[in-house]
């Protein structure tokens, strides 16, 4: 079995900090989403705008994990649980595609963005953290004979 790799001082300084990164951001984008509703806009049905902000954050804390080179799993695991993002992301990008294109349903419809459109959004999130990994690998691969 595996060791877990242990991080040292200034990598858990970096996860701290990611965390933090993304604890303000879902603050404030949470923030915004309240101020819009009180304005009477709302951008997506139901409870979708925050499930959107929510994924957006993992999102985003994922990729700066994965720039720093810092996995909150063993790196094997986040891995398979990367290459499935990519995977998941990539059908439901096309499932949604199909849905807007085959079945003509709208991306916008009263005023809300559909939830085929934000299927597509997903899907496209998930791909992005899938895309950073890979270039992350890529540069690790290229630098590696440097140092």
């Amino acid at each position: 079995m595996k060791e877990i790799k242990h991080l040292d001082e200034l990598q858990l300084l970096k996860r701290g900090n990611v965390f933090k990164h993304g604890l303000f951001s879902l603050v404030g984008l949470l923030l915004i989403n309240a101020l819009l509703y009180s304005c009477g806009i709302e951008w997506a049905s139901g409870k979708w705008a925050e499930l959107t902000i929510i994924l957006l954050v993992v999102v985003l804390c994922s990729i700066e994990f994965i720039y720093y080179d810092i996995y909150p799993l063993t790196e094997r695991k986040q891995k398979y649980l990367i290459y499935f993002s990519g995977l998941f992301g990539f059908v439901a990008l096309i499932a949604c595609i199909y849905d807007l294109v085959i079945e003509e349903v709208r991306i916008v419809a009263s005023g809300k963005i559909t939830d085929g459109a934000l299927g597509i959004i997903y899907g496209i999130l998930f791909m992005v953290v899938f895309l950073a990994y890979i270039l992350k690998i890529k540069h690790n691969a290229k630098h590696e004979n440097e140092e």
